[in-house]
């Protein structure tokens, strides 16, 4: 999951981080379904484009640490060169989709870019990454709820670090 959770935090840490105006732009171009925004400001290209990316660079270390032999015993992948580039993509990208499904719902129900949709926050970028990692792996079912229970709680700690670092303007 390391790699689904650096995809999730990266956007947040890029934010002021100027790499080009394309990639400053909103993944839906700024249109409207229903007369609101499908995501809003806050789901950039750029932030897909370092989410993903670090979903790979970190499961692509997973397999480095693999190949050494130091995650054998906890591995649930066994983990190839090409495999750790693909699985680390299909996290990466599918926890940035578990967010922005999350946050077109949002939209739906009238919460506005930034605040909090307590519990959502914590399960949809999990979400998302399983469901993108099963195309590639079969994920077995303790896992999957190892996953779902563990990781709400690593979002909390993380919101908590950002708001104090200031990268977040609340904390929840």
């Amino acid at each position: 999951m390391l790699p689904a959770y650096i995809a999730n935090s990266l956007p947040v840490i890029f934010t002021n981080i100027y790499i080009g105006k394309f990639f400053e732009r909103p993944i839906d171009l700024g249109r409207k379904w229903r007369g609101v925004r499908v995501f809003g400001d806050n789901k950039t290209v750029k932030g897909y484009l370092v989410g993903v990316l670090g979903g790979i660079i970190v499961c692509f270390a997973q397999f480095l640490f693999y190949a050494h032999g130091y995650l054998h015993q906890i591995s649930v992948v066994n983990y190839t060169f090409v495999g750790s580039l693909v699985i680390g993509f299909l996290l990466g990208f599918g926890a940035l989709v578990g967010d922005s499904v999350k946050s077109f719902v949002k939209r739906r129900v009238g919460i506005a870019p930034g605040k909090p949709f307590h519990v959502f926050d914590q399960v949809d970028y999990v979400i998302g990454s399983l469901v993108f990692a099963l195309i590639a792996v079969a994920l077995p079912l303790d896992v999957l709820l190892a996953a779902m229970i563990i990781s709400p709680v690593l979002p909390i700690v993380a919101n908590l670090i950002a708001y104090y670092l200031g990268w977040k303007k609340v904390w929840w």
